[in-house]
């Protein structure tokens, strides 16, 4: 009796606590691949290598792959791709591997050659206007915004670029009135987009944004120069780490004056918002000895510091400089040495007045004919010898036309000068 009392005292004693609730079972690479979805990196990391370990064929090789390159761990996501291929049977997934092995190695090359940059200031600023944050040097031009949409003006405020979307235009003022937009050359693409153009004082380099394949991963930065010989760009070249990343990277500014360069990314920035970087201008561009993932992520700009205490001063001075706009439209027609007009009711002769707008008229079609031949002309660069033939004559047609417009050109610009005077 003494046991069953001792007994039923027990289970009593027991009854007076709740049992433990069962902690519930975490789905590895669901929540892995939620957090992965949601840019969360660092976090999926652990989620999805428990999966992997749970599995060795799991699906969330996949997005391992894709946490280490958003991590800079190029040789790590190589090596879990590869680990899933065996497990891909569709040609769709296939091709899909194949993309991102292609990303990860521009990384990977990327990583190794990481330029030494100094990098002396940042700010977070809205992706909606964040190219107003440029401080540019006023001899380096200015990026101007198209409802919303940023553009490059040059200095004399006389020639401007923007963006299409899927290329770029620029446009030319003559005589105080601007030309109609024409497709710059060898830039441009139906399947990409093409943005945030900017170029540089020497009137020959220029930057803009692609996201591109292959690439890095959503937006990089290209540059490209231009070839006076057939009026066109080069084929435009990606640049290296730090400045692009495995995230989106949308403009890069270069201000002459002070040595200095700017660009956006959105790595390092909460949702709708970019990370805008200030760094010293090297034209001879010096790389890592041994890169780290701190420094091509940009963890902390006082890493990049060749200088005790930092650029403060420097940061002042770029504040501070003179964001030079060019307001002036009118019009600058020379008559003379000494006679200048800024409008067309300074003409005292009609038939001046006339050959005057003659003149204006043809620079136009001097222009829209100079961009035709030089995409004539890019064509037979990359033209079979059948191409060539066809396309020779055409040539041949279209500089014999700007020579016609030239000499008409001539002939009012002398002509409204000489009864005028």
């Amino acid at each position: 009796m003494k046991k069953y009392i001792h007994f039923l005292f027990f289970i009593l004693f027991l009854s007076a606590f709740p049992l433990a609730q069962a902690a519930p079972r975490v789905d590895n690479k669901a929540e892995g691949k939620r957090l992965c979805q949601l840019g969360r990196y660092l976090e999926a990391k652990p989620f999805l290598e428990k999966a992997v370990k749970q599995n060795p064929r799991s699906g969330a090789l996949w997005y391992l792959a894709i946490v280490r390159q958003h991590l800079y761990d190029f040789d790590g996501a190589v090596e879990a791709l590869e680990s899933y291929l065996p497990a891909l049977s569709s040609d769709e997934w296939l091709t899909r591997a194949d993309s991102l092995m292609t990303v990860l190695q521009i990384g990977q090359r990327a990583y190794d050659h990481c330029q030494d940059v100094v990098i002396i200031d940042s700010l977070l600023a809205s992706k909606e206007d964040f190219f107003t944050f440029y401080r540019l040097g006023a001899e380096s031009g200015r990026i101007q915004s198209d409802e919303g949409e940023p553009y490059f003006e040059n200095l004399a405020a006389d020639y401007q670029i923007f963006s299409t979307g899927s290329g770029l235009e620029d446009r030319h003022r003559f005589q105080g009135q601007w030309d109609e937009r024409h497709p710059i050359n060898g830039i441009g693409s139906e399947r990409f987009s093409i943005i945030n153009p900017f170029l540089r004082s020497d009137g020959e380099t220029l930057y803009f944004a692609s996201d591109s394949i292959p690439g890095m991963g959503g937006f990089d930065i290209y540059r490209t120069t231009f070839n006076a010989e057939v009026n066109a760009y080069y084929d435009p070249e990606r640049l290296g780490m730090p400045f692009n990343s495995p995230y989106d990277d949308y403009m890069m500014a270069i201000d002459e004056t002070h040595q200095v360069g700017w660009w956006a990314t959105n790595r390092n920035a909460p949702a709708d918002s970019v990370t805008i970087y200030l760094f010293i201008l090297d034209e001879d561009p010096v790389y890592l000895d041994e890169p780290t993932p701190s420094r091509a992520r940009i963890d902390n700009i006082a890493e990049t510091w060749r200088e005790e205490g930092g650029y403060a001063s420097l940061i002042a001075e770029l504040k501070e400089a003179p964001q030079e706009i060019v307001e002036d439209t009118r019009l600058h027609i020379v008559i003379n040495d000494d006679k200048v007009y800024t409008s067309e009711d300074q003409f005292r002769n009609s038939d001046a007045l006339k050959a005057y707008q003659r003149s204006v008229a043809v620079e136009q079609m001097i222009a829209e004919k100079e961009t035709d031949l030089a995409t004539l002309r890019s064509e037979y660069a990359k033209a079979s010898a059948a191409g060539k033939k066809a396309l020779g004559p055409r040539i041949e047609r279209a500089e014999q036309s700007l020579f016609t417009l030239y000499a008409q050109l001539n002939e009012a610009v002398l002509r409204y000068r000489r009864l005028e005077q």
